[in-house]
């Protein structure tokens, strides 16, 4: 019998060494996958700046123009000044509705690369259980066995 209460005692303490080795090289392995997914490269996407284009044309007229031709000039220039600003209002608004579309793909591809990286890294874990919790499961296993050279001792 006490052969028996110190072989169960030998693999117990066995096991239970081998179930703490394999949990610290599991925590060893999940630092290291940490690391590198905090140390991977980042990519920030960008949209394209806005483009400058020329101010109002003005017309210039000859100096020696009658005031019946310059006020008619002026009158043309303030028809025509409304019209210049509804189109230019257009041009605005569709130029910073494009800037903003731009910035939110942007915004969205480096978020999407953000949350693909981290599905990486939380996904790659995937693992059968057994692997997964396999130093825990043998360090109970040496302990359910030391409990057993602790009862085949107390029973001889």
């Amino acid at each position: 019998m006490a052969t028996t209460a110190v072989t169960l005692s030998v693999i117990a303490a066995l096991l239970e060494i081998g179930g703490i080795a394999l949990t610290v090289m599991d925590i060893s392995k999940a630092r290291r996958r940490l690391a590198g997914y905090l140390h991977r490269g980042r990519t920030v996407y960008g949209s394209a700046a806005l483009n400058v284009e020329a101010a109002l044309s003005l017309t210039v007229t000859r100096a020696n123009s009658t005031v019946e031709q310059r006020v008619e000039a002026l009158e043309t220039q303030q028809q025509n000044l409304k019209e210049e600003l509804d189109r230019r209002d257009k041009q605005l608004m569709d130029r910073i509705s494009s800037r903003f579309e731009g910035e939110l793909k942007a915004s969205e591809q480096t978020l999407d690369d953000k949350l693909t990286g981290l599905r990486d890294y939380v996904g790659g874990a995937e693992e059968h259980w057994w692997k997964a919790y396999r130093g825990p499961l043998v360090l109970v296993l040496g302990v359910v066995v030391g409990l057993l050279a602790n009862i085949s001792s107390a029973a001889s």
